[in-house]
């Protein structure tokens, strides 16, 4: 039976989405790791081969960003799906983001003032091993909103994902109002706008006090199409481009795991030298298809990706410091000096740490309860033990 044009997507459950961010995240760590070696100690760590005359570390490195527009991407797919035929909870969204990213704030960053505010210059960019030199309370609080991020360059992310959240009541109406074409085609402009037309505008003397809001530059100004690739994952959702996507693939013949590998190398190859970041939003939802078929059939390694992305926005906000801020584990990481070693001691790194501050936090919880619930017992029946 052909399923309605305008059918909510079933494609990925929620443990599937969790799959796709443990790819994102990976994609995120290589990024990081392999892209900046004037933030790694010793000057980066060393690939095996070339692609297109370029180190694969930094070829491979330049598209591992792809994972900010795949964050933004099941965001809103998700979003969408969890809010359909409800009303939208904006503070409790906001509040899982925050609460998520305080959670990490209230443990590194006293341990950065603690233990690494005195660093010897291990890498080649100042910025990353002077992070924690000197304690100033507005910057602290600039940091702990997430209006800045001057401790973390990584976590520019929050407000802009802050910023997608917001919007997402917008964003549905529009959807819910128009067909899959007409969306598709507001994506495309949305991606422009936010590519092109809003940064150059903050450059016009006429409207020179864009420039100066912080506001604007934050949210508008993004060198890729983050807030469509939001916008992209909400429309996918609401019309099932998904399950169409991956019926069409199967009736051609497209999905075994030949095909599969080959649309990871041709969307690596046409986003770094062909056509660039402009084009995620229709990479994504190809790479989903394709990865979810490769790894139907490759149990061991999805269920790797699956705990990965469990923990994806912890080590989101953990890895860094790993990977750069604090001296000790930064020298681990790139102790074996070869881009794929390097990269597991990262993940392995990091998703543990993940699952310790998890528990960490889960623990306070517990404690906090029993300690709220006996100290309601003790004033419900007094010290003698009698009921008041």
């Amino acid at each position: 039976m052909q399923k309605s044009s305008n059918a909510i997507d079933n494609f990925l459950t929620p443990d599937d989405t969790k799959i796709m961010k443990g790819i994102a995240i990976v994609c995120m760590l290589m990024h990081h790791l392999w892209f900046f070696p004037n933030r790694i100690p010793g000057g980066g760590v060393v690939g095996l081969f070339t692609l297109f005359g370029m180190p694969s570390t930094l070829y491979l490195g330049i598209f591992g960003k792809i994972c900010v527009p795949m964050f933004f991407f099941f965001g809103g797919y998700g979003v969408y799906k969890s809010s359909y035929g409800k009303s939208y909870d904006i503070v409790g969204r906001l509040k899982r983001l925050y609460f998520a990213y305080w959670k990490v704030f209230l443990v590194f960053i006293p341990i950065g003032f603690l233990f690494f505010s005195s660093q010897f210059p291990y890498c080649i960019d100042p910025f990353i091993y002077s992070r924690f030199e000197k304690l100033v309370p507005r910057e602290l609080l600039s940091n702990f909103l997430g209006f800045t991020s001057t401790y973390n360059r990584e976590w520019w992310f929050l407000i802009s994902y802050a910023f997608a959240l917001i919007t997402f009541p917008f964003i549905r109406a529009i959807i819910d109002r128009y067909s899959a074409r007409v969306n598709l085609f507001i994506v495309v402009v949305v991606s422009l706008l936010f590519a092109h037309i809003f940064p150059g505008l903050k450059t016009v003397p006429a409207l020179g006090v864009l420039g100066n809001s912080h506001m604007y530059v934050r949210m508008f100004c993004q060198i890729a199409p983050y807030a469509a690739c939001f916008w992209m994952g909400a429309v996918v959702a609401r019309n099932g481009l998904f399950d169409r996507l991956h019926d069409s693939a199967k009736q051609h013949g497209l999905l075994n795991p030949f095909a599969d590998f080959l649309v990871w190398c041709m969307v690596i190859v046409m986003r770094q030298n062909e056509v660039g970041e402009i084009f995620d939003v229709f990479f994504i939802p190809v790479l989903t298809v394709a990865s979810m078929d490769l790894l139907n059939r490759m149990k061991l390694l999805k269920k790797g990706f699956w705990h990965l992305g469990r923990q994806s926005t912890f080590m989101w906000l953990i890895h860094p410091f790993f990977c750069y801020y604090f001296d000790v584990p930064a020298k681990i990481v790139a102790a074996p000096r070869y881009a794929i070693p390097s990269l597991l001691v990262l993940i392995a790194m990091t998703y543990i740490a993940s699952v310790l501050l998890d528990y960490f936090w889960k623990g306070l919880g517990f404690v906090y309860r029993k300690a709220n619930s006996v100290n309601i017992h003790f004033k419900h029946f007094g010290a003698s033990g009698e009921k008041r």
